[in-house]
């Protein structure tokens, strides 16, 4: 039985090795193969899959440099299998998979911040090898470091053809009969579709491995949506088996891509077919099944998830009400505690759908909204052309304007210190943003004031007597960044009248001793050039005549969600009539969820009795425990009265229908005295289960290990 792998990889890339085994009867089914790699600082089970033609594959991503050695078992193999290979340092840019930083942000595995700012091309996999070329200059061009993609097609308006090969076997319904006024009326229908769903296409899958591979290298992260309400397929509508069939096949495939995420679900809420112990279920699958921990999300339309669910690691959110989503970040935050990435506020464009004809002013605003507190914004766009092809599902070329300010925002998060920003309610009239790890201090090194739609043509301010800070004007639409004096005490900044105006201020530095005033400095980026102001403005201005001001004009009816009017209409059954999603606070809760504590300080209390049935299930999942810190991310909240199931006591709990009764998907970090050789076990998969006997390590009871 031959064999095939390198000999050396470098850190966080991907370790493949390839076997050639039958490919009679059903392969995915039928067989099996497994391996554990081992090195002096980790140990990890991994399953493989079938990659057609007879070849066997088993991917591995080592987070450590140095020696490691391997051992392969598979229900075709009459012998195990073991090889030897070496890991390199990670190249310069490559930091590793991204975790959650300090309760609300994010970071790389290495320590580096991470600022998601993305976007959606939901089926850009599925183009023509030109568009997707297109397609990637594109998000570079843009500063993009994050892409929502959905693994299966979408069917929806302006997504009526099929694609050049499909992720089963079998052949598709006829799609000539599709137009624009009768596609809802095969939206989650499976009628003329004759495919195979315990039969992967292997094809369909490795054009998703190059797309993946092609974004890491640019640096931005693929997050992938596994099931969606937009098909015409049948997929939506998959056996509870073929779906967790299907997640343990992704999960083997790509997990061991450094720069992917998991979106459980777009609009979750849409899917008729699942209920929320069906998703809980095959949350337990990929917590099992996915070796390093990628972050993990489920996307809403109307209704949120609970997203107090421990295997959720941050909240992916579509907009909620007619005008409001950027504005409920800070909300959410507080009171799920875990990072909020605004991944659908809108799109900028001009089709018929409400959701998808806001201004470029409005979308950047809306992306500095969701920063200013403390979460991360999604860009989307949706404008008409003659081919049909729009960037929110296609991809190819940006046309709108609220892109070329992605650079200049994402810069200006950068230079916040720390990993994020958090909002304070010291003013009523804007949103006051500081350092999210100054929160506790009297004085903060950094703050910045958001005026949003709002226009003042001055502002006073007062920090304290003694402190002295320099002032910045931020026009967050023409990209510029005035300087306008050193001050301390009480001070005035004039400003010129004009919307999505901002006022920094932060400590000076020597250079700011040196020239305290700008007439007009721009940030030194490579940003594409748009419109300068009608006049330039002086860094203090006394006088403004002001510009007049039209109402807004009406986007219509109350429900402007995607898709959902026309499911009313085909006669699903959801809740339009609203509800209130989150209880305003005062002031900023749960101030220690952002404060590291020492272990010893730490009152560590008892979990309820369904987190522990749930550790039994989810903690063999391990996690690496090498420079961990302790953090309270508040995460074991109530959730929503109205989304609780009925009649499980424990949706994570262990489901021999689901879950194979095996140790899988496990991470270990074992160090022995050695410093060459790596930890051996005699055995090594049946050993596994004492390795990680005491791996309980994801949250328990409101709290969670993370990499430092």
């Amino acid at each position: 039985m031959s064999q095939d792998y390198p000999t050396n990889v470098r850190k966080w890339d991907v370790f493949e090795v390839a076997v050639e085994g039958p490919s009679d009867g059903n392969p995915f089914l039928d067989h099996s193969l497994k391996g554990i790699f081992t090195s002096k600082n980790e140990s990890a089970v991994v399953d493989g899959f079938y990659d057609g033609d007879g070849v066997y594959r088993l991917r591995f991503m080592p987070s450590f440099e140095g020696k490691y050695t391997f051992v392969l078992k598979g229900s075709f193999l009459k012998e195990t299998l073991s090889g030897v290979f070496y890991v390199d340092a990670a190249d310069e840019n490559v930091h590793g998979p991204v975790r959650v930083s300090d309760t609300h942000h994010f970071s790389y595995e290495d320590g580096t911040p991470f600022y998601p700012i993305g976007t959606t091309a939901y089926v850009w996999h599925l183009q023509s090898e030109e568009r997707k070329a297109e397609t990637l200059d594109s998000l570079v061009e843009a500063g993009f470091n994050k892409m929502r993609f959905c693994i299966f097609p979408k069917h929806y308006d302006y997504n009526l053809k099929d694609p050049a090969v499909f992720p089963f076997e079998g052949t598709p319904m006829d799609a000539s009969v599709l137009n624009s006024e009768n596609f809802m009326a095969y939206f989650g229908k499976n009628e003329g579709n004759h495919f195979d769903y315990d039969r992967l296409n292997p094809a369909y899958f490795r054009n998703l491995d190059e797309c993946i591979t092609e974004l890491g290298k640019r640096g931005i992260q693929a997050d992938l949506i596994i099931m969606h309400p937009y098909d015409r397929w049948g997929f939506s509508t998959m056996t509870p088996e073929q779906d967790a069939n299907y997640v343990k096949y992704i999960a083997a495939r790509f997990s061991a891509y450094h720069n992917v995420w998991w979106a459980m679900a777009n609009e979750y809420d849409l899917i008729p077919t699942r209920s929320q112990a069906d998703w809980e279920k095959l949350a337990a699958v990929l917590v099992k099944k996915d070796n390093y921990h990628h972050l993990r999300s489920i996307h809403n339309c109307q209704k949120m998830y609970d997203h107090s669910r421990p295997w959720i690691t941050h909240c992916s959110v579509q907009r909620i009400d007619l005008y409001k989503g950027a504005e409920l970040t800070d909300e959410l935050a507080a009171r799920y505690g875990k990072p909020v990435v605004m991944d659908e506020i809108a799109y900028e464009g001009n089709i018929q759908h409400g959701w998808g004809n806001i201004t470029g002013e409005e979308m950047v605003r809306r992306f500095w909204e969701t920063a200013m507190r403390g979460g991360y914004p999604g860009h989307g766009e949706t404008y008409l052309n003659d081919d049909g092809v729009l960037w929110w599902s296609h991809g190819g070329t940006l046309h709108g304007e609220s892109w070329k300010r992605v650079r200049f925002l994402k810069e200006v998060l950068k230079q916040t210190p720390g990993h994020g920003l958090c909002a304070v309610n010291d003013k009523f009239d804007c949103v006051t943003a500081v350092p999210e790890m100054e929160f506790l201090k009297p004085v903060k090194s950094q703050y910045i004031y958001y005026f949003s739609f709002m226009r003042p043509s001055f502002r006073d301010f007062y920090i304290d007597e003694d402190t002295e800070f320099v002032a910045e004007v931020i026009d967050t639409w023409n990209i510029l960044i005035r300087k306008a004096g050193i001050h301390k005490g009480h001070f005035r900044i004039d400003l010129p009248a004009r919307q999505y105006m901002a006022v920094r201020l932060r400590r000076p530095t020597e250079e700011d001793y040196e020239n305290p005033f700008d007439d007009e400095s721009v940030l030194d980026l490579p940003l594409v050039t748009v419109a300068a102001p009608a006049a330039e403005e002086p860094a203090v201005v006394e006088e403004v005549e002001t510009e007049s001001v039209s109402e807004p004009e009406a986007e219509g009816q109350l429900n402007l969600f995607e898709d959902v009017e026309e499911l009313q209409d085909d006669g699903l059954d959801f809740n339009m009539t609203g509800e209130e999603v989150i209880p305003v606070s005062e002031t900023k809760p749960d101030l220690e969820s952002s404060m590291e504590l020492n272990m010893d300080d730490f009152d560590l209390t008892m979990p309820e009795e369904s987190d522990t049935e749930l550790l039994d299930e989810v903690g063999t999942a391990g996690l690496r425990t090498s420079e961990m810190s302790l953090t309270n991310s508040d995460l074991f909240k109530p959730g929503l009265d109205d989304i609780e199931p009925e009649g499980e006591e424990d949706l994570f709990a262990d489901d021999d229908d689901f879950l194979e009764d095996e140790v899988s998907g496990a991470v270990v970090n074992e160090t022995t005295d050695s410093e060459d050789e790596p930890l051996l076990l005699e055995d090594p998969l049946d050993d596994t289960a004492d390795l990680i006997a005491d791996e309980q390590t994801l949250n328990i009871a409101g709290m969670s290990f993370r990499n430092k």
